[in-house]
């Protein structure tokens, strides 16, 4: 990608919303609203009364606080537990979320390109307002130590990383950069999934959504180089300082499944670790398209009858 381009489509003036009205950002950011409509047979330009997991499913079974303070009256996750958990300590309604990015991906038959070559990586990126500390000449230097058959190498960055510069960190390296653009933008998936299908490997120094979505595409994944230290300033959903690495047992297993061995050799992926992803991307558990349909619906309605558009109202004034 031309970096003009990258940086074109990373800018939030040049993101795509689509049509409907957003009422609850997390279940619309990386087109997760464009296919959460699609799935459940809802109209393109009807406003989606959900909230939902913020990206990839998260290593936690327990629901953050601002899932828990939403005034959504559903609230959808991709992982079963976190679900139960949801229900038991709110006492609303939550349902368990086929990934809406892998329901993307197989209904549109999306596969490994047959002639794919080289790695894209996918560094861990820096947030908006939290302190964040990652050695990009020693992780670039890293990646030169890779076998030639991990070349040509890729960088795929958050566009948190492209709007604040980083991207010119990597150009100056002499790696091309790419992005699936702006988290706004409907088109986030579609672009996400191009970059992968022609990659015949994809890494990243941490686990995290990337991932799931590799392991699941049976892409070959693994993680590589050091990882970086977000410090957090006023995140409630986190203590305060350093975030600490996640202790859920999946993240421990896949960290230590798919690290890239001194040799250099990638696991081949087994039963086991595909079944901890599908699971974690509610390939199992997920409600049904049309469950899904009827949730949509039973959402919108007791939006509008709890007067759950009235709260709604409220905060966008307060943001103006």
């Amino acid at each position: 990608m031309k970096k003009s381009y990258v940086k074109f489509i990373c800018d939030p003036k040049n993101a795509y919303r689509g049509c409907p009205v957003w009422l609850y950002w997390s279940s619309e950011l990386y087109s997760f609203g464009k296919y959460i409509r699609k799935y459940g047979y809802y109209p393109s330009f009807f406003p989606l009364a959900v909230y939902s997991d913020h990206s990839g499913p998260s290593f936690s079974d327990e629901p953050y606080l601002h899932e828990k303070k939403t005034k959504a009256p559903v609230f959808l996750a991709h992982r079963k537990l976190k679900v139960k958990n949801y229900i038991i300590g709110t006492n609303k309604k939550a349902y368990t979320l086929f990934s809406p990015a892998v329901f993307y991906r197989r209904s549109n038959s999306i596969n490994q390109y047959s002639l794919a070559e080289g790695t894209v990586c996918f560094p861990v990126h820096s947030l908006p307002n939290s302190g964040f500390e990652f050695d990009i000449d020693k992780y670039c230097n890293d990646l030169k130590k890779l076998p030639q058959e991990y070349h040509p190498i890729k960088v795929c960055l958050h566009m948190h990383d492209v709007n604040n510069g980083t991207d010119m960190k990597y150009i100056d390296r002499g790696y091309e950069v790419v992005s699936a653009g702006n988290t706004s933008d409907q088109r986030f998936i579609e672009r996400l999934y191009e970059i992968m299908r022609h990659a015949k490997y994809i890494t990243s120094n941490d686990i995290g959504t990337i991932t799931f979505l590799a392991v699941e595409m049976r892409v070959p994944f693994f993680v590589y180089g050091d990882k970086e230290n977000t410090i957090n300033f006023s995140d409630r959903n986190f203590p305060i300082g350093i975030r600490e690495r996640p202790s859920h047992p999946q993240y421990i297993y896949l960290s230590q499944k798919l690290r890239l061995a001194d040799n250099f050799k990638i696991l081949t992926y087994d039963y086991e670790v595909i079944l901890e992803v599908e699971s974690a991307l509610g390939v199992y558990d997920g409600i049904s398209r049309i469950k899904m349909f009827r949730v949509l619906y039973l959402a919108l309605f007791l939006w509008i009858i709890k007067f759950k558009w009235f709260f709604w109202l409220k905060d966008k004034m307060k943001e103006k």
